[in-house]
């Protein structure tokens, strides 16, 4: 019997010691200007903020650059323009629009400065939660250059116990996926760039 507690207990202690660890180093955390946790990606690219921010206010643009969704659907674009406040659209991960998707409407929009997403009617994820929101931020540099930022969190409220913990461990994985996309948005936007250049 002994033994079987002693097992246990070893147990236990080494869950216990792997979960503060998935906490202590997830990107899920609080960030240097932000009263919440949140995760945060920045990228520097080579173009003007006012580029950036319309080649990422283009739905269309999502297949270039996301290495997650396969393409974005806008919703009513003659009442509201794509990337305007109010605007709604369908992400889908895979071409057949089967599989992962979810909803996101703009809910704020400061041209050039900031982009601010919610996602909601989440299908297909593993591990999900509600209040997700997302944003766009845009920094002009001396230089033309534009940091460009994306982040993750709960939005208005503080998550429960449970929660955190969903957030903290898919942290790694939106981390990743947001460093690959900024990485291929600079790309895209650079190239842009030089192409108009060349034409010029």
């Amino acid at each position: 019997m002994k033994r079987v507690v002693k097992l246990f207990s070893g147990i236990s202690i080494f869950l216990l010691i792997i979960v503060l660890l998935v906490i202590w180093f997830s990107p899920y955390g609080k960030h240097d200007g932000f009263s919440y946790k949140l995760v945060k990606n920045t990228v520097q690219v080579n173009v003007s903020a006012d580029s950036v921010f319309r080649y990422l206010g283009n739905s269309e643009n999502a297949k270039r650059w996301s290495v997650f969704v396969d393409h974005i659907t806008p919703f009513d674009t003659s009442l509201i323009p794509d990337g305007f406040i109010g605007s709604k659209r369908r992400c889908f991960c895979q071409s057949d629009e089967k599989g992962i998707y979810w909803d996101e409407t703009v809910e704020e929009v400061i041209p050039n400065v900031k982009r601010k997403l919610s996602c909601y009617n989440l299908h297909g994820f593993s591990m999900s939660t509600t209040d997700i929101a997302t944003e766009q931020l845009y920094v002009a540099n001396w230089d033309g250059s534009c940091d460009l930022t994306f982040t993750f969190f709960i939005d208005d409220r503080e998550p429960g116990f449970i929660e955190s913990l969903k957030l903290y461990l898919g942290a790694y994985r939106i981390s990743s996926i947001f460093k690959r996309n900024l990485e291929n948005m600079k790309s895209g936007c650079e190239n842009q760039k030089r192409i108009h250049q060349k034409e010029q």
